[in-house]
Order: structure tokens, then C-alpha cells, then sequence
């Protein structure tokens, strides 16, 4: 009678993919396992891949070494640390991140999850030994791999930080789990990191390159930064902008894009409403009408490669490549003072405060709780006003005279808020910060 195979390979297409995964027959019970990913073996044998295994003969060799490395029968479990990690921080597999999905949703992202594991694939894997076991990592191997991440100086102390917090919590997790004995203590001091401060142009400085991009610069590029100093909206939130998000004189900030998520909700998992110019809200309408592209998301700021998404980097490379050629800040000043996209946002917040409430002004740019949201949301139409009054006595003015700013004027005569409105719409939402702080924000 013939031997039965050692194992059996299954081929399974899933989204304009395939992956293999094996069935092995245990020699002693002739009983055949679960199936088994096959990449994941290949992970498991310390080789390390993101290129997905497309031959059948490369799928069988990587299961003959896995058995003769004795991974598939092996009485005792043994779990190696650098497949541990790298199935800890996969989207696909984490029993860890599905759990804390399930329990609440949206706890954690696909990029936050895609980020950690490429650092750790990329930077600290090849300073773990490939047969570390799991069971036998102590603080003291954590500490050295710190310190060699340190050493090595391929990544910031703050891209070092992440990766050790990573590591952390996955070693927890495995204590948890009885993986990993509850004796090893794991407390790790951080690096020290001297955060730069975010630096922000001068009203002189954005008056003179806003005014170079209306009439130089690409109209999309021109109105999303624009529409960012206006409102304080992130790039994400600018990338998923869609025209039935705009009413009227207010803009809907409901969703965000991300790379790896997608469409999801906006930092803080709330929607605002943001008061918006009129004659910004019909430009932003008239470039969504300009997209040429079938696309289901009917999108302001579309790509040229499709009408889709923008890309990631779209907003901050063309506002910085834009402001070189606006002459009013040459490279070396952009880094030295660390302006980015990002700093319309922080300009937007700076030029509103002190005339506005603050806690107004948290909710407009999008520093706050849900609790306070909702709050606002039921409390003042006059709020909303006064933040539309500010706009345009502390921002619009620095586009100088035009004739969207005349027929702005003409249509509609300023409106005063009531002080004390103000008064009563702040003295509520002290009332509510006492107990909770609102969400911080970079």
C-alpha cells in the first residue's frame, strides 16, 4: 500500500489574489491538521517576504522545510517572537485586533496597524535572533533590541518609540494569553524626543502666497489650501470631501481617507459643521463638476489619474512646491521652520482664536469630544454665526479685495452675535469640559 502524502496543498483566489495553504497528516494519527497558511509558514522558517507565493513548487518546498523543522508536529507549542510580532500587527490575522474591533469599533485602524508592522518588519526584526522563542523573551532582550535600534541610526528616536510601545503591548497581550510567563516585568523607559514645534506662516507671508496661488497655481491646489485655512480641515478630510457634503454656507466634515482604511470617520469619530463663504462653497462645486471620470464617491478634490482619491502626499508636496515658487519661502526656510499643509490648519486655528469662544473655536477645527459635539449641535445657530463673522474679519481679509468679497458684501450685510449668546454658549460648554477634556490634537 502507498504512503499517504505528508501534507495536501490547497489553492484559494481571494481578492485578485492567491494564497496556498496546506493540509499536513499526522504521522502518528493519520489524522489530517487545519489548513495552514503557507506564507505564514514560510514566516515561520525566518524567511521573511512580503512577495506572495504565486508556484505551487515554491509552496511545496516551503512545506517540506516546515516539517523538517519540525513546526507542524511539534508536542510543545513554540511560538518564535519575530512570527509572533509580525502576525501580532497583521490586519489580516491579529486575533488581538479583531477582538478589540469586535468589542469596540473603529478602536483600531488599518494604517495604524499597517505602520507598526512595517517598522517592525523593516527595522527590528533583524535584530531578533531567528529562533528566539516567544516564552523566552526577557526585559533585558527588549532593552538591547532598543538599544540597537538606537545604534544602528536607520529611524527617529520617535519612529524607535513607536516601535518599542508596539513590542510592549504585544508582549502583554502574549502574557495575557499565558504565552509568555507573567514574571517578566516590562516596563521600558522611552527615548527622550524633542518634538518640533509646528511652525506657521505670518499673515504677511500667507496674504503674499495666497495670492500668488489664485492666480498662478492649479485651482484645486489653491482652493484646498484655501479651504484649510478657512475651516482648519486635515488633508485626510480635504481627500474624502464629496459635493453633497456641501450646504449651503456650511461644509459637513462626516468622513476621512486614509490609505489603508479608506473612507472612515474624521480624527475624534465625530461630525462637525463648518461655516464656509458661499463663493467658496460654488468653487469647490464648480471642480467637482469639472472631474471627467465616472466616480461613485463624487469627489471635490479628485486625481487627474482616474478621478479617484488624491494621493497621501498630493496637498503636502504641491503646497510646498507652490510656496518655493511663490517666492515668499525657499526650501531651507520651509524646513527649517517646519511648514507643511498641516500649518494652514494650525494658521486657521491661531487667527480664530480670541475671536471666537474657545470651546467654539475646538469644535469648528475639530479639537473635541463627542460629548461637547453634541452639546454645540443642540445649543446655538448664533455659535455658527459668529464663527462665519470670524472667518471674515480675521482670515478672508487676507485675500484682500475681490470681487467674490464684494458680492459677498452686497448679498448679505455683517451680523453681529449677541455677546451674550456667546456668554451663555460658553458658560454651558465650561460646564461640560469640567469633567472631560476635550480630545488633544496635533
Amino acid at each position: 500500500m502507498a504512503t499517504p502524502a505528508p501534507f495536501t496543498l490547497c489553492r484559494i483566489r481571494q481578492n485578485e489574489r492567491v494564497y496556498f495553504y496546506a493540509l499536513f497528516r499526522d504521522p502518528e494519527s493519520g489524522k489530517r491538521t487545519n489548513k495552514k497558511s503557507v506564507e505564514r509558514l514560510r514566516t515561520r522558517l525566518g524567511i521573511f517576504s512580503d512577495k506572495p507565493i504565486s508556484r505551487r513548487d515554491e509552496a511545496i518546498r516551503i512545506c517540506q522545510q516546515a516539517l523538517e523543522a519540525g513546526l507542524i508536529f511539534s508536542r510543545d507549542e513554540k511560538i518564535l517572537m519575530r512570527e509572533y510580532l509580525v502576525q501580532f500587527y497583521s490586519w489580516e490575522e491579529s486575533e488581538y485586533i479583531k477582538r478589540r474591533n469586535l468589542l469596540s469599533v473603529g478602536s483600531i485602524g488599518k494604517d495604524y496597524v499597517h505602520t507598526r508592522q512595517n517598522l517592525i518588519k523593516n527595522h527590528l526584526l533583524k535584530h531578533i535572533k531567528p529562533n528566539l522563542l516567544l516564552s523566552a523573551v526577557t526585559l533585558g532582550m527588549v532593552e538591547d533590541w532598543q538599544f540597537s535600534l538606537v545604534e544602528w541610526g536607520e529611524i527617529s528616536q520617535s519612529a524607535i518609540n513607536v516601535i518599542m510601545t508596539a513590542v510592549i503591548a504585544a508582549l502583554r497581550e502574549a502574557q495575557r494569553r499565558g504565552k509568555l510567563s507573567p514574571s517578566v516585568v516590562l516596563e521600558l523607559k522611552l527615548l527622550d524626543v524633542m518634538h518640533k514645534a509646528r511652525g506657521i506662516l505670518t499673515e504677511e507671508e500667507t496674504a503674499r502666497f495666497l495670492q500668488y496661488a489664485k492666480e498662478e497655481s492649479e485651482k484645486r491646489i489653491y482652493l484646498a489650501c484655501l479651504l484649510s485655512l478657512v475651516t482648519g480641515m486635515r488633508s485626510g478630510e480635504l481627500r474624502a470631501l464629496r459635493v453633497d457634503a456641501l450646504c449651503g454656507d456650511m461644509i459637513v466634515v462626516d468622513q476621512a481617507y486614509a490609505d489603508q482604511a479608506g473612507l472612515k470617520a474624521p480624527k475624534g469619530k465625530i461630525t462637525r459643521h463648518v461655516p464656509c463663504p458661499l463663493w467658496l462653497i460654488s468653487a469647490l462645486e464648480t471642480l467637482a463638476a469639472e472631474n471627467p471620470y465616472e466616480s461613485e464617491h463624487h469627489l471635490v478634490f479628485w486625481s487627474k489619474r482616474g478621478g479617484g482619491f488624491v494621493s497621501s502626499h498630493y496637498f503636502s508636496s504641491r503646497f510646498k512646491e507652490e510656496l518655493v515658487r511663490s517666492g515668499v519661502l525657499d526650501e531651507r526656510a520651509i524646513e527649517e521652520r517646519n511648514i507643511s499643509f498641516h500649518s494652514l490648519r494650525h494658521m486657521a486655528n491661531t487667527l480664530l482664536r480670541g475671536s471666537i469662544d474657545e470651546h467654539l473655536l475646538r469644535l469648528t477645527i475639530g479639537h473635541s469630544s463627542v460629548r461637547l459635539s453634541d452639546l454645540y449641535t443642540h445649543l446655538s445657530e448664533r455659535g455658527l454665526q459668529s464663527v462665519a463673522l470670524a472667518q471674515e474679519r480675521t482670515i478672508l481679509t487676507l485675500l484682500g479685495p475681490s470681487e467674490e468679497a464684494v458680492e459677498g458684501d452686497e448679498e448679505e450685510e455683517e451680523k453681529d452675535v449677541e455677546e451674550g449668546e456667546q456668554q451663555q454658549v460658553a458658560q454651558r460648554l465650561s460646564l461640560s469640559v469640567r469633567a472631560e477634556e476635550a480630545e488633544g490634537d496635533d
